[in-house]
């Protein structure tokens, strides 16, 4: 279970699910916020319009504390669309999957686009979702250059937590996901979620195959991570809420 109960800032909802480590669930995608009381380091950034929420939530986890990396799942609007600014701000370093930087750089995009979602828009909860995504920034221009690439498999030590990346792509060409094992836990992006606001479903599941780059691709890695995680790990999604073992 987690270590404290979720608190609510801005519109975000953060539950501490070890020490250092902070789930940061947003209006509608999540971020996570890892710190040893000097530095943070931040998993993906919400929508454009997510600002207020990813700074206070930054400053609520770890009060005085500098924001020195961004680790990045993936590279849609809604995982990178405050990037920008929190790069003009605090200039972190910025790692991804190499696979992934064409697609944060905008030099390739792997995103579901209008067309994709128009002939969805007489179901309710994708229209919804499609006019909270245009409000939050979805369609905004968003440029970002100055980024690194980071190792799969190679553990990292940042802001004072081993973090090991692993290439799982599928939902976008370099999607990672981001274990955690001093915290006994796994960030997911979206190749695995616990909820979507287009869906019903809650619990650990797969987006529909809609938003893949490569949907058989997304489906296997999704079954994988099923298998690994479910009753083993905390799942920290990027949609839904985190999800603790049995």
């Amino acid at each position: 279970m987690s270590t404290s109960r979720p608190e609510n800032h801005a519109h975000a909802r953060i539950t501490r699910v070890a020490p250092g480590v902070h789930f940061v669930e947003g209006p509608a995608s999540n971020w996570v916020v890892l710190s040893d009381g000097d530095t943070i380091t931040l998993v993906d950034t919400g929508y454009p319009a997510d600002l207020a929420a990813v700074e206070q939530s930054l400053e609520a986890c770890a009060p005085g504390a500098r924001l020195t990396t961004v680790l990045i799942t993936h590279g849609h609007s809604d995982h990178i669309g405050t990037l920008p600014e929190l790069a003009k701000k605090h200039a972190p370093r910025v790692l991804a999957a190499a696979e992934e930087i064409p697609n944060i750089r905008r030099e390739e995009l792997h995103q579901i686009g209008i067309g994709d979602i128009l002939p969805r828009l007489a179901k309710p909860r994708y229209a919804r979702w499609t006019l909270h995504a245009i409000r939050a920034g979805g369609l905004a221009p968003i440029e970002v250059r100055e980024v690194e690439p980071v190792e799969p498999g190679i553990a990292l030590t940042l802001s004072g937590h081993t973090v090991i990346p692993r290439l799982t792509p599928g939902h976008t060409p370099g999607h990672l996901v981001f274990a955690l094992p001093d915290a006994n836990a796994l960030i997911t992006g979206d190749a695995l979620i616990t909820a979507h606001p287009t869906v019903s479903t809650r619990g650990p599941q797969a987006l529909g195959d809609i938003w893949h780059w490569d949907a058989p691709a997304a489906r296997r890695v999704f079954a994988e991570l099923a298998e690994e995680t479910c009753d083993r790990l905390i799942i920290l999604p990027g949609h839904g809420p985190s999800h603790f073992p049995a």
